[in-house]
């Protein structure tokens, strides 16, 4: 494994140990909000949540010119970014649950950089994907040589192996498959009495040959249809996509075989979906998923002005959290740059969707809001009490 040095990486690394500060906290019916410098909090949180959330999601300072930075580090070249980043990730990894993943937001800027360095502190086993996410509806032209339009998401697993498959979608239920396969071995098939529904009249189906041009299928038996069902077993010869025992598990769980015309081949439906694998391209096309422009009308929404400029759109951190929550619906989020305080809003809507009943842990310090911004006038004086006043407004408008 590549491993990546910098000046000051060894002191960085002690950043994470020593002792935690007081931090104020605002438990809003069991979910934090926790008003304190992140560092201090990840060490604090070390205490009760060690091994105990499951979703970690992240949007920390990008490493830009422009950007003005809360902390002393000015941030003016890699090695003060990385030595930022390194010491909360330490903390991050240690507050992960064994099957729990984390995600981080990153531009191209620091992408590589922030690969290595997570790969030394989850493993580089545990990388999941780099997801790209696509921020503008239309290009950017203020960079050199390129217009950009996408950011990433880096994800990692605590352990690979224990980690869920990220997925956002199932398949259809009670969508219908055929038995027959001609790719696999011939071989015979026997269907139970009652058990094969034949949207046919009632009577007699004599033994034939139900062969078509691809596909090789023989009925051995006579059937009996009455009340549209099969009276006695009846065996038939072809390729099949599932072994008897198999199709009796399938069937004994809750299955359909059906049959509906002559010739005939026998249909499957399951009584339940199928999970499909997330895939790592979030854009408007491939999944409909919101931009920047999308964000700040849901900000004027809530709050009737843009109280806050670019943050993440809310179904893009829902989908993220949905992809490893969809069964564990009482599973622990924490976000520890919280900033506007999207993740508690994307946790709150998809406790809503599914009937869940996550919480939420968000980190946010009094970081001062200028004093020329549309939040300075109109009372605001720091971003915590941006999100904290949007977790207050999400709630009023939705009970």
């Amino acid at each position: 494994m590549c491993v990546l040095d910098w000046h000051g990486k060894e002191k960085s690394k002690l950043l994470a140990c020593g002792i935690e500060t007081h931090m104020p906290i605002a438990n809003e019916n069991q979910n934090l909000l926790i008003n304190s410098d992140n560092l201090d909090a990840l060490k604090s949180l070390t205490h009760e949540y060690k091994s105990k959330i499951d979703v970690i999601y992240i949007d920390p300072p990008y490493n830009t010119k422009n950007h003005k930075f809360l902390y002393d580090d000015k941030f003016d070249n890699h090695s003060s970014w990385l030595n930022f980043i390194y010491p909360r990730l330490i903390l991050a990894c240690g507050l992960l649950s064994d099957d729990g993943v984390i995600f981080i937001s990153i531009d191209d800027n620091e992408v590589a950089h922030l690969k290595l360095v997570c790969d030394e502190v989850f493993g580089a086993n545990n990388f999941i994907s780099q997801f790209v996410w696509q921020k503008k509806n239309k290009p950017s032209f203020l960079h050199q040589k390129v217009a950009r339009m996408n950011e990433y998401i880096l994800a990692y697993a605590k352990d690979i192996k224990k980690a869920p498959m990220l997925s956002v979608e199932s398949s259809k239920p009670k969508q219908k498959y055929p038995l027959n396969f001609k790719n696999n071995p011939i071989k015979e098939l026997f269907f139970a009495p009652w058990h094969v529904e034949f949207k046919l009249k009632d009577g007699v189906i004599k033994a034939q040959d139900m062969s078509s041009k691809t596909i090789g299928c023989v009925l051995l038996d006579d059937v009996e249809i009455k009340g549209g069902r099969n009276i006695d077993g009846f065996r038939m010869r072809g390729g099949w996509r599932y072994t008897q025992e198999y199709l009796d598990k399938l069937v004994e769980n809750g299955a359909t075989l059906s049959v509906g015309k002559i010739p005939f081949r026998v249909n499957l439906t399951k009584n339940s979906s199928k999970l499909k694998m997330m895939h790592n391209f979030l854009t408007k096309a491939t999944c409909h998923m919101p931009t920047y422009e999308d964000a700040n009308s849901e900000i004027v929404e809530l709050f009737g002005f843009e109280v806050f400029s670019k943050p993440k759109p809310t179904e893009l951190i829902k989908t993220l959290i949905k992809s490893v929550t969809y069964i564990k619906k009482d599973a622990t989020i924490l976000d520890f740059f919280a900033g506007s305080g999207t993740t508690a809003e994307a946790v709150m809507r998809l406790n809503k969707e599914d009937n869940g009943d996550r919480k939420y842990i968000l980190v946010q310090s009094n970081e001062n809001v200028k004093k020329n911004s549309i939040a300075y006038k109109n009372g605001y004086r720091n971003i915590y009490e941006i999100m904290r006043d949007r977790v207050k407004l999400f709630k009023k408008d939705n009970n």
